[in-house]
């Protein structure tokens, strides 16, 4: 049976989103058989202290809240202030006949989704419900399409967890006594130390070396010729088989890498630019290749604030207020629809839109037959739940 095939026979259906305003927008657009609620981000987490940690556990388990001799096993405890919201979603789940899980379709999202089913403990059918923008066809589609929790994903988010709370627990203290107080190490600050640190041993370590290299500046002899330029720039490479020296073809002492390479310092560079001054050239040969460029990813968050900073000289917050001033919300239509572009995940919708608007100020052979693809890490863009800013349509007026 569909999940929602029996609306009409008055069945109630629970959704949990993350955020309250999800929640609204997507309250109006399921109509009167949904109830949407938010559970406000996490509602479990490890302890913050030991005093949140039941009785029946000691010793370092008690400390961490991770139980190390144990496969890692983490201690999960409802946060001080989301038990009225806990309570809340427990009234709601029963008086509805089924519970859809909302919740943003990433590693966050689908253990924030696990832990709603420890705690609520659900009699009813469950669903995880998907999807990438708050549009009225997606909500819709995500509802009659709904999946099973991912558990790799799940595992994956509390293995980050653990690491976050041993790192902190375990090396914050090392830094308090060889430091000074109150700083914290985390997994990811730790390991991007340790490179820092040793690329700047490679930096104390280095030697650098003087190379010089010739660039030349030549006349074609047909000057007079419009239709022939009046001269080219070109960059010696090679002397005598063997490709002149540059920066990449030192090591971090200065020493050349390979015997094959000739090294130019200054009194050998003047004395074969001398040499060179006044000898004919011939153009060997003239190679044309096609090019073909693919399309820019779509904005995210920080090439949006990249762009408008190269650009328009705007500051880092500008381009943000503007980004969210442009919200459409189910109230509201506006210019853009997804608030939040941390990804570069494109919408199959609004592409065929956007190549009519620009077909009549664009060459027909510039555009390609098909939508391109841009170049993005597929992996990281796979898991990602929002969806880049894409145009609204603009309403119509009655």
């Amino acid at each position: 049976m569909s999940p929602t095939s029996d609306t009409a026979h008055g069945g109630r259906r629970l959704v949990i989103v993350e955020s309250p305003a999800k929640a609204k927008t997507i309250k109006g657009y399921l109509g009167p058989g949904y109830v949407v609620e938010a559970s406000v981000g996490h509602i479990r987490d490890l302890p913050n202290g030991a005093a949140e940690v039941p009785e029946k556990y000691t010793g370092e388990v008690r400390r961490l809240g991770v139980d190390v001799e144990h496969d890692f096993q983490p201690i999960y405890v409802v946060n001080a202030d989301k038990k009225a919201q806990v309570k809340k979603l427990k009234d709601l789940l029963k008086d509805s006949d089924e519970l859809f899980l909302a919740t943003d379709e990433d590693r966050e999202g689908e253990a924030i989704a696990w832990h709603l089913l420890e705690v609520l403990k659900p009699k009813v059918p469950v669903h995880r419900m998907v999807f990438h923008e708050i549009t009225k066809d997606a909500i819709r589609s995500a509802v009659a399409n709904p999946r099973e929790l991912n558990q790799r994903m799940v595992d994956a988010q509390e293995t980050r967890r653990i690491l976050d709370r041993l790192y902190g627990y375990e090396v914050s203290p090392v830094l308090w006594k060889k430091v000074m107080p109150r700083l914290s190490a985390g997994r990811v600050q730790s390991v991007a130390t340790r490179l820092v640190v040793e690329r700047e041993r490679e930096r104390i370590a280095f030697r650098s070396a003087e190379y010089w290299d010739l660039t030349g500046t030549f006349g074609t002899g047909r000057a007079g010729d419009a239709s022939d330029p009046s001269s080219l720039v070109a960059r010696l490479a090679t002397v005598d088989g063997k490709r002149v020296a540059q920066g990449r073809d030192f090591d971090s002492l200065g020493q050349l890498k390979s015997a094959n390479t000739l090294h130019l310092d200054e009194t050998n560079a003047r004395a074969l630019a001398t040499a060179l001054e006044n000898t004919n050239f011939a153009v060997r040969s003239v190679e044309s290749k096609p090019y073909r460029r693919s399309p820019y990813a779509p904005f995210r968050t920080t090439t949006l604030q990249q762009e408008a900073s190269r650009k328009l000289g705007f500051g880092r917050r500008r381009p943000c207020r503007w980004r969210r001033s442009c919200t459409r919300t189910a109230s509201s239509p506006t210019c853009v629809r997804t608030p939040r572009p941390s990804r570069t995940r494109r919408s199959p919708r609004p592409v065929p839109r956007s190549r009519s608007c620009t077909a009549p100020t664009t060459c027909r052979r510039s555009r390609a037959r098909t939508p391109g693809r841009s170049r993005t890490r597929r992996r990281r863009t796979r898991r990602s739940a929002p969806r880049v800013i894409v145009s609204a349509p603009r309403p119509r007026r009655a």
